[in-house]
């Protein structure tokens, strides 16, 4: 393959397998069979952790061939800087429509796409773009009639790459223990106050407070799909990480109000009205009054005064 900035970081990543492997092997000669497997398995866990994460890599790289693979469009150079103005146009009036996207052996990203036909605006036709679709740097290298043509001529998939290239990605805290359906079911089946401050503080602990609220994991999350976008080094990645760092700003302080709600919830030391008792589940409910009519009214109290009088 042609030399790349990612061939050092493949075969380093190669390499950890291969040294993965041979412990392994190590670690079952050592423990013939017939023996106690739980000191065996503790020991083969992470080596056989590393080929579940990364095995896929030695797929992928023994599917590219032995050549450098190109797009052939047939386009000549004056062909091309006409169809990547035509394909910059569309964009920006929001008119291309991404179909596939992937980065061949020497690092380029690819993406086909379709867009408007130029003689005929109810027809399209497919283009494969390099670079970012959004950076000034985008060049048209093929136009198809199909989409099923313009894939066939894209070069193989090399192995995409994660979000946390230089380490393990951080510790998540556990999960709460309710799910938020059945806190929404003890917020109707409360009759007492503190009971929804209860099922709100469920919602928005943070830590140290453990386990972590609902809102607090959806802020989390909310913030690691922002670094996902970030990395995807493009310009619709950054447009999209600030919407999700805004998003994420706003889930932060829904969670300050909110709790703060649960304090004076909690404070209120309040119980719903006996009047809302329930209907009857076996016995039919009363009917409504008839349209028209006026309810009988209930009779006064009975005083000693009254009582005197009568």
């Amino acid at each position: 393959m042609p030399p790349a900035r990612h061939h050092s970081r493949w075969h380093l990543l190669i390499t950890d397998l291969a040294h993965a492997a041979s412990q392994a092997i190590r670690i079952l000669d050592e423990h013939p069979a017939g023996q106690d497997t739980t000191d065996r398995d503790a020991r083969l866990w992470p080596y056989l952790q590393t080929w579940g994460e990364h095995d896929v890599l030695l797929r992928d790289l023994a599917l590219q061939p032995a050549h450098r693979p190109e797009a052939s469009p047939g386009l000549t150079p004056e062909e091309q800087e006409w169809w990547t103005a035509r394909a910059r146009s569309a964009r920006s009036h929001d008119l291309l429509q991404p179909r596939e996207s992937l980065y061949d052996a020497t690092g380029r990203q690819l993406t086909v796409v379709f867009a408007p036909h130029p003689d005929d605006a109810d027809e399209e036709v497919v283009l494969i773009l390099t670079g970012d679709i959004d950076s000034p740097e985008m060049r048209v290298i093929g136009r198809y009639d199909t989409d099923d043509e313009a894939i066939r001529d894209l070069p193989p998939a090399v192995p995409p790459g994660v979000l946390f290239p230089n380490g393990p990605a951080p510790e998540l805290t556990s999960p709460p223990g309710l799910p938020l359906a059945q806190l929404t079911r003890d917020v109707i089946d409360a009759q007492h106050s503190a009971s929804v401050a209860e099922a709100i503080s469920y919602v928005t602990d943070r830590p140290p407070h453990a386990p972590a609220g609902h809102l607090a994991q959806l802020t989390g999350f909310l913030d690691a799909c922002a670094t996902w976008a970030t990395a995807l080094d493009t310009r619709a990645g950054r447009e999209i990480a600030v919407r999700l760092r805004m998003l994420s700003a706003q889930t932060g302080h829904l969670v300050q109000d909110l709790a703060q709600v649960g304090e004076q919830l909690d404070e209120a030391v309040a119980v719903l009205p006996p009047h809302r008792t329930p209907a009857p589940r076996h016995l039919p409910a009363p009917r409504p009054p008839a349209v028209g009519t006026t309810p009988v009214a209930a009779a006064a109290p009975t005083t000693t005064a009254s009582a005197q009088r009568r």
